[in-house]
Formats: C-alpha cells, sequence, structure tokens
C-alpha cells in the first residue's frame, strides 16, 4: 500500500526522533524547528539542552515518472539537502531517506561515491551522516545508519541556550 508523501515523511520523523531518543544520553528533540533561520525536521540538544546538536533533513525516495536513473535522481536531490547543511551550524548532521521497500531490499546498497564526497566539510571536520528509514508492509519503520556522522566544528552553546529557554522540546525526558 503506497503512502502520501506526507504520511512517509510523518512516519519517518517519528522513526528518526526514536532513533535519537535512544543514541542521546538526555535529549530534548523538537519537531520542525527553526535553527539559524533553516527549517530542520528533527533538531536534538543533547546533554538536557547544554550538550552537542543534532540536526535532520528528511527526504522521500520516490521514482519520478520519465527519469533516466533513480539512483542518479537520488544523487541530485541529495546534494541539494548536503548543500543546504553547509550554512548551518551544528555538531551532527545527518540526512534521512524514506522508503517504501520490499521484505529484502533497503535503499542505497552501495553507497554513492558522490555523497560519499560531498558529505565531508571543506575544511576536513565533519561529515554528514545519512540514515535509511525503511517502510516495509507488514513491520514498522525501521532506521538504519548507512553512513556514521562526524563531529562538525561550530561554536553554538549560546545559541543552543536561547533556544532551549524560548522553545518547548516536543520530546525530552522529564526527571
Amino acid at each position: 500500500m503506497a503512502q502520501s508523501e506526507d504520511r512517509l515523511l510523518g512516519r519517518a520523523k517519528n522513526s528518526v526522533l526514536d532513533y535519537l531518543e535512544n543514541k542521546l544520553y538526555i535529549p530534548k528533540i523538537y519537531l520542525n524547528a527553526e535553527w539559524e533561520g533553516e527549517l530542520l525536521d528533527l533538531f536534538a540538544i543533547d546533554r538536557d539542552g547544554s550538550g552537542d546538536l543534532h540536526g535532520v533533513l528528511l527526504f522521500a525516495a520516490r521514482s519520478k515518472p520519465g527519469e533516466v536513473s533513480f539512483l542518479e535522481d537520488l544523487v541530485s536531490d541529495l546534494e541539494s539537502l548536503i548543500d543546504r547543511f553547509r550554512g548551518i551550524a551544528l555538531q551532527y548532521k545527518y540526512i534521512a531517506v524514506a522508503s517504501e521497500v520490499r521484505e529484502s531490499d533497503g535503499i542505497i546498497p552501495g553507497f554513492p561515491t558522490a555523497l560519499l564526497d560531498k558529505s565531508y566539510s571543506p575544511d576536513g571536520i565533519g561529515r554528514v551522516g545519512f540514515l535509511a528509514v525503511d517502510f516495509v508492509e507488514t513491520s514498522e519503520p525501521q532506521v538504519r545508519l548507512l553512513l556514521k556522522p562526524e563531529r562538525f566544528r561550530a561554536q553554538v552553546a549560546k545559541l543552543a541556550d536561547d533556544f532551549v529557554e524560548k522553545h518547548t522540546a516536543d520530546w525530552e525526558i522529564r526527571a
């Protein structure tokens, strides 16, 4: 059963929130957060708002009528998301690709070299990570780490403090 793109991305957002919840120590997680003038699908600040910043952009992988190559088109779309991340100060950056798959399939079995090269920061400190959110008809969405992110250089402590003060997290650990 094909899902609408809004439902696919909404469910993917929830699955990635769960992924971050399990990965981070004491996260505050925000959905559809504006950070430095850019809209992030998920924005997480670890250690109860005083730790590393994690940003996620979601992308729905759908084949388009008349396209030459699904993989070439996907790489082009993902490169534009990497470009969006260039100017955003975050320690960890992820692109999550949501796709409906059959039982044994998965998105990007071999990671494209063009994306791998572009995922690194120009100064060599930091790399965008990639997550696959696979939707299989008979089970819950599965989040797979395709490429582990590396910490970017970002001086954001004051910005993070101001953000936490002005915004209520959509999900956080309550003591």
